[in-house]
């Protein structure tokens, strides 16, 4: 049986070149994140057995690619590569795989540019620091949750219909924003070259919950990483 149309995703490739040039990674051996064309070719082999797991694969990154232009044009870091392989990991067929990816563009619709929410980029899901802040609020009953399992899809996507209602009565932390002006809840600068900066140093010293550049990431929960992260932003 022929396999997916790679076509496919050397297009998507393409269109995140030219949206956002070469795409910023955090793995300290390389200088550029994964394509979706080597992320499929690296995974596609996990998915050999089971019907039509493959296409669900090659069309879940491209998916992934089409959301993040659209939803985060400002994104600085494009580490797919944890997130993908753990939906492969953790998908039963290629409809749990399809969905799975499904509930990832629905995130990027919610939580971007299209809606009253805003935030600039996907950082803080792909490498895990909303999951991890998550966990350590009750680790007995969700130590076992993954940062992208469809247990914790779903907690974010109620998180940001709770986020919309905020927003709607110009809550003090989430209040309205005017224009298109991107929204940061937080005490530290998250402008582009501030951004790039702190991640890569929370990269080089470990203080990160997910190596998302990594295929055989093991992430980590049960260290302040929140507090961590702001604490090195108060001092850069």
């Amino acid at each position: 049986m022929a396999g997916p149309d790679l076509s496919a995703l050397e297009a998507a490739d393409a269109r995140l070149a030219r949206a956002f040039g070469p795409l910023g990674t955090l793995d300290p051996s390389r200088a550029e994140a994964t394509s979706s064309v080597a992320l499929y070719a690296t995974l596609a082999p996990r998915c050999q057995g089971i019907p039509g797991m493959a296409e669900a694969l090659a069309g879940g990154l491209v998916s992934v690619a089409d959301a993040t232009i659209e939803h985060f044009p400002d994104n600085q870091l494009f580490d797919f590569d944890a997130l993908a392989a753990a939906l492969v990991r953790d998908s039963a067929d290629a409809a749990a795989l399809a969905a799975t990816f499904d509930d990832v563009v629905s995130l990027h619709a919610l939580f971007g540019r299209r809606t009253a929410i805003r935030f600039r980029y996907v950082h803080d899901f792909v490498y895990g620091f909303d999951w991890a802040k998550w966990v350590r609020r009750d680790p007995a009953k969700r130590a076992g949750v993954g940062p992208f399992q469809r247990r914790f899809l779903k907690v974010l996507l109620g998180r940001g219909q709770e986020l919309l209602q905020l927003i709607a009565t110009d809550d003090a932390k989430y209040p309205l924003l005017s224009d298109d002006q991107p929204r940061n809840p937080f005490s530290f600068s998250r402008e582009p070259a501030d951004e790039l900066r702190l991640h890569r140093e929370l990269a080089a010293e470990g203080l990160l919950p997910v190596e998302a550049w990594r295929v055989d990431a093991v992430p980590v929960w049960d260290r302040p990483f929140a507090d961590l992260r702001a604490e090195r932003a108060a001092h850069a």
